[in-house]
């Protein structure tokens, strides 16, 4: 994991370069100052330096936030120095960087580039494109256990930058001047069904790290082939965290891509009316790449929940798993469970 943080220290120090610049360039750290410098730099005389700087610092912090929220060619390269790592540790390397660029993310957006939010929201519908279909692409060839845990937890940040961009574009177009509700706090909504999806992960890994720590690791889904025919509670606990990763009706992943894919479309049915047809047309096609990606992490933990439950076991599986993750594990289940009840009861 240390080797793992070295790997991308390159890409947190271009984002603290683009604070260091904005900052200085704005003479304050203060989120709030930096923007009124931002609103006021186009009215006033400022200098040409400070100009340069600052615009350098916005291209540096964004480019820094959305590569170090999920760009796949730079978390997959270092795949193999997490070989030895185990399941649990293998998704926190990957999660803890997704976690801290979207919040921090969020945070520039709303209080800082709110000023221009155009190239904002659209940075973000590429980037979510590029994460949905890599993503959706990989899974079909991904034969390890922690491929797929990775898979799912970039999928799922590439659904959220999808509905951030959707939420950037109707406050931009659709918010009146008397509305006090930020991007922020708009966006705050959605982070719960979030952190539900990361937790059922977190659990399936715990799951992993518990059945294989006495034994050989467990790396390849056919290892687990009628899991559940040896050991019933923890191949219940198994299944009932791939049937929520799967999305069925009233689960956080069905709930956030239910809002995503209605925010997206509902973006396209505004564009009939007037200004830019191309790029709400182009919203539609990413309605439909979240649609497609969606439907192959489904098959994907479909297919995993027939091998646990159905297939015929290579393996016997009589030892007794490690307690103490096995206690984390159905604490992971209980809690999205619940929450998954409550959003039910509410949809």
């Amino acid at each position: 994991m240390l080797q793992q943080l070295k790997a991308n220290l390159p890409l947190t120090a271009i984002l603290l370069t683009g604070v260091l610049l904005l900052s200085t360039a704005a003479d304050s750290m203060d989120l709030g100052s930096i923007q009124n410098y931002l609103e006021t730099s186009e009215l006033s005389q400022a200098s040409l330096l400070n100009d340069y700087s600052a615009m350098l610092g916005l291209i540096l912090i964004v480019s820094g936030a959305v590569f170090r929220v999920g760009l796949l060619p730079v978390h997959f390269q270092n795949r193999l120095l997490l070989k030895d790592a185990t399941c649990l540790q293998a998704i926190m390397a990957i999660l803890l960087p997704v976690a801290v660029g979207l919040f921090f993310l969020i945070q520039v957006v709303s209080q800082v580039l709110v000023v221009n939010l155009s190239s904002v929201e659209q940075l973000l519908f590429f980037l979510s494109l590029v994460i949905l279909v890599s993503s959706a692409g990989l899974l079909l060839i991904e034969k390890e256990w922690k491929g797929i845990l990775q898979l799912i937890v970039i999928q799922s940040a590439g659904v959220f930058l999808a509905l951030f961009s959707a939420v950037c574009w109707k406050w931009r177009h659709e918010s009146s001047a008397t509305e006090t509700v930020s991007i922020q706090q708009s966006m705050q909504s959605y982070i719960p069904d979030l952190c539900i999806i990361w937790l059922a992960i977190m659990g399936f890994a715990c799951f992993l790290d518990a059945v294989g720590r006495r034994r050989s690791a467990l790396v390849f889904p056919e290892q687990l082939q009628g899991f559940l025919l040896d050991q019933r509670l923890l191949g219940i606990a198994a299944v009932v965290l791939l049937a929520l990763l799967m999305g069925f009706p009233g689960s956080a992943v069905f709930q956030m891509n239910l809002q995503a894919i209605r925010c997206l479309f509902e973006i396209h049915q505004e564009a009939l009316k007037g200004t830019m047809a191309i790029v709400h047309a182009g919203y539609l096609g990413l309605g439909i790449v979240l649609i497609v990606s969606s439907a192959m992490v489904s098959f994907t933990c479909a297919r995993l929940i027939l091998q646990i439950s159905f297939a015929k076991p290579l393996t016997r599986y009589r030892q007794k798993p490690h307690r103490g993750l096995v206690l984390f594990c159905y604490g992971c289940v209980i809690g999205v469970l619940l929450f998954s009840l409550r959003s039910v009861v509410n949809f």
